[in-house]
């Protein structure tokens, strides 16, 4: 058995997750999402595979509540996904008209929060099979790659997380803890659009067989979904 925590698993490509793993028998999935009895399609799923948690992942004691009552249930994780995450409107990102505590919500929510979950799960990752730690990124997140204005807060905090991911894969690695970084694609979602070229399902296909594929040589990469490498 597959036992699988991942956050931000109300909409999009989370909820998309939770779909393809209950197709997979040996899969035990615990979903979390802020306000899960606004999750009607994730309770919808909920059954002897998923279990819904509700989890703030830029709350400290909802993140250590919400994975304690993973540790009630099972004795280990093999796999962590860091999917929750903000991104605030255009206007709040420009330079012009930059919103401070706009900015400093998204990088606690989509940088801090991965971390924290992250050192909360420690114990569990440590007693799991082949245990892998998922930061969903994005390319956006590419300091090399970032050649426009805008989008200030949504940017640094993909950044951010990369670094998160490069510190996490140097302290877990010697443990048997593989770390990486996914850019899922541009996907049509309430975050990538209605205009983007790929669909939840078609992103978290290929998604899932760079995970399943990675070996310990990919821990603290930063991996598209077709399993290239993003510049940093």
């Amino acid at each position: 058995m597959v036992r699988i925590l991942i956050s931000g698993a109300n909409r999009g490509i989370g909820l998309e997750f939770v779909r393809q793993w209950l197709g997979r028998t040996d899969a035990r999935i615990f979903a979390t999402a802020r306000r899960p009895q606004q999750a009607g399609e994730l309770l919808s799923l909920a059954g002897p595979q998923l279990t819904v948690l509700p989890m703030d992942v830029s709350d400290p004691a909802s993140v250590r509540a919400a994975v304690a009552r993973v540790a009630d249930s099972v004795d280990s994780l093999d796999l962590l996904v860091n999917n929750a995450a903000i991104k605030p409107p255009d206007s709040e990102q420009r330079l012009a008209t930059l919103d401070p505590d706009s900015m400093l919500q998204t990088l606690q929510v989509n940088s801090l929060g991965p971390l924290l979950l992250a050192q909360a799960c420690l114990p569990l990752l440590r007693r799991g099979v082949r245990p892998r730690l998922i930061n969903i990124s994005s390319g956006m997140g590419s300091l090399t790659r970032k050649g426009s204005g805008g989008q200030y807060a949504y940017c640094s905090s993909k950044a951010a997380l990369n670094m998160v991911t490069r510190g996490l894969a140097a302290d877990l690695g010697p443990s048997g803890i593989i770390v990486c970084s996914l850019h899922p694609g541009w996907v049509r979602t309430e975050m990538g659009g209605m205009q983007a070229s790929l669909s939840t399902k078609e992103s978290v296909q290929a998604l899932l067989r760079v995970i399943d594929s990675l070996t310990p040589a990919d821990n603290g990469g930063y991996l598209d979904q077709e399993r290239e490498t993003i510049p940093w």
